[in-house]
């Protein structure tokens, strides 16, 4: 008898708690962008639209190029993770918009997640001349640090 009232307890408080853990694990996706290639197609003409047409029918770009020829970039992707694991990019796609010197569309590309190169970061970083305070400097280095009435220039004269 309780032995049975014990296992009911627990299932009473575990019960719940499973519930819970399970419903942690559900993918959580995520839609970025906002572009799709039918969009682009239906209000790029390449060698007429300019760059005041493109932002008008598409809205600013995700991204700009640097240098090199004026490109815009339209980016767009979908992710899904598990409970607290980094998300995976399932879907990802780019549009490249190029321009000319005159500020009219010269080209339209459709670049996806297969067109991504995989790279490494560095992870050197830039040596800093000076010292380097060890614990013991920053616990005990301002002892006898302190503004006397001398060289403060407020030195009592009233003595």
């Amino acid at each position: 008898m309780f032995k049975n009232q014990m296992i009911k307890s627990f299932l009473r408080v575990a019960g719940p708690c499973l519930l819970l853990a399970a419903a942690a694990c559900v993918t959580k996706t995520n839609q970025t962008g906002y572009v799709k290639e039918a969009e682009i197609t239906e209000a790029v003409i390449i060698g007429q639209s300019s760059r005041d047409d493109v932002r008008e029918k598409l809205g600013s770009p995700s991204s700009q190029s640097t240098f090199g020829t004026e490109t815009w970039y339209y980016i767009s992707g979908h992710t899904e993770a598990v409970a607290f694991f980094t998300p995976d990019i399932v879907e990802q796609e780019v549009i490249r918009v190029e321009f000319n010197d005159s500020g009219i569309v010269s080209d339209v590309k459709k670049l996806s997640k297969k067109d991504g190169k995989e790279f490494d970061l560095v992870k050197r970083t830039t040596p800093t001349e000076g010292h380097s305070m060890g614990i013991m400097e920053q616990l005990l280095g301002n002892i006898g640090r302190f503004n006397r009435q001398e060289e403060a220039g407020t030195l009592d004269t009233r003595r």
